[in-house]
């Protein structure tokens, strides 16, 4: 569905081969299949690494609307190469692990901060902090996927059997 989408709209924005372009929360690059347009989708295995398969981009976006319907939000858009900042003391997979949309997207950052609860670091010191990209940290961290769209304010935390969502303005 996500796929056909993009194409129609790619289409009539007169998209060419060899060109890569956002659409939603995704990155694709066109490619061409028998003199037809087509696309091809990162595959959040690894770095500038594609495929044709659409099957974890579907994926993806169901549950990201699953969440934005469950939480009666409207999606703040972001991209997976737009950056968050993120706590020196995150690492993927960690327990304690959340996430905090502090603002809206621009160019280059998408609004987010990254971090563990009770951190030992003082995240007010910027040496403290890092800055990755959505991507970056959604291949290497999963639970991350189906929440990036939701607004400023709302914050993630992984503690739990469930992740936690809370509205926090």
């Amino acid at each position: 569905m996500i796929r056909e989408e993009a194409l129609e709209h790619l289409r009539s924005l007169g998209a060419k081969p060899g060109e890569t372009a956002h659409f939603s929360w995704f990155m694709f690059r066109l490619t061409e299949t028998d003199g037809q347009l087509d696309l091809e989708t990162l595959d959040f295995e690894d770095f500038a690494s594609y495929t044709k398969d659409f099957e974890m981009v579907e994926q993806i976006h169901a549950a990201q609307i699953a969440v934005l319907r469950q939480e009666q939000a409207e999606p703040e858009f972001c991209n997976l190469r737009q950056c968050a900042i993120c706590s020196k003391s995150y690492a993927a997979g960690s327990p304690k692990a959340f996430m905090i949309r502090i603002g809206p997207a621009d160019e280059a950052e998408a609004g987010w901060y990254v971090g563990v609860a009770d951190d030992p670091l003082d995240v007010d010191d910027r040496q403290n902090l890092s800055i990755k990209s959505l991507y970056e940290i959604s291949i290497r961290d999963r639970r991350f996927l189906p929440y990036w769209l939701l607004p400023t304010g709302y914050r993630v935390a992984f503690g739990g059997k469930e992740p936690e969502i809370v509205r926090e303005l």
